[in-house]
């Protein structure tokens, strides 16, 4: 073994190598099949981001993933996916974390959008209705101009992890 080369101590390593390996055949698979219905269904976009929505919030453990494209001064819903109820159409405001990462054109993850309504007020207001906690939103950026956002949600409030973030990036670049 080359000293640069760190031993697997225990089960435990062995049994975290499998794990990470599962879900990386998992992801390729759903990468796999996603690519597939975009090749096979190019006239039909809304086909599109419900399978980009239904991907993304299997591989990133989310309860609902939804996608909205910008139409003026709102957001409307273009694909959905999960239980957490929400409307069809969003004001583009900085109220609300997926009008601020269209805005601001980056990345918003929030925890605890209950607790957020400082940074977020129009976004607390609505996770303590209808029930959610945390939030990552990604815009989908063409052109240098955000057209959309893909956003994941989740009841409880569990921080999503760096790789399931730049999942969801990977996701909002084919979208």
């Amino acid at each position: 073994m080359s000293p640069e080369t760190p031993p697997i101590v225990g089960d435990q390593s062995a049994e975290t190598l499998k794990r990470e390996l599962a879900e990386a055949k998992e992801q390729h698979t759903t990468f796999a099949e996603t690519l597939k219905v975009i090749s096979s269904s190019p006239m039909d976009p809304r086909g599109v981001f419900a399978a980009i929505a239904t991907s993304a919030a299997r591989l990133c453990d989310a309860y609902d993933a939804a996608i909205h494209r910008v139409d003026g001064n709102l957001l409307h819903l273009v694909a959905h996916h999960g239980p957490i109820p929400g409307p069809s159409t969003l004001p583009l405001t900085a109220g609300f974390v997926i009008g601020r990462a269209v805005l601001d054109q980056r990345t918003v993850h929030v925890c605890d959008a209950q607790t957020a309504a400082d940074q977020f007020p129009e976004e607390s207001d609505r996770a303590k209705a209808i029930g959610f906690r945390t939030i990552l939103a990604v815009p989908l950026i063409r052109a240098g101009k955000a057209i959309g956002v893909i956003s994941l949600r989740r009841q409880e409030g569990r921080a999503f992890a760096d790789r399931q973030i730049e999942l969801l990036k990977t996701f909002a670049k084919r979208s």
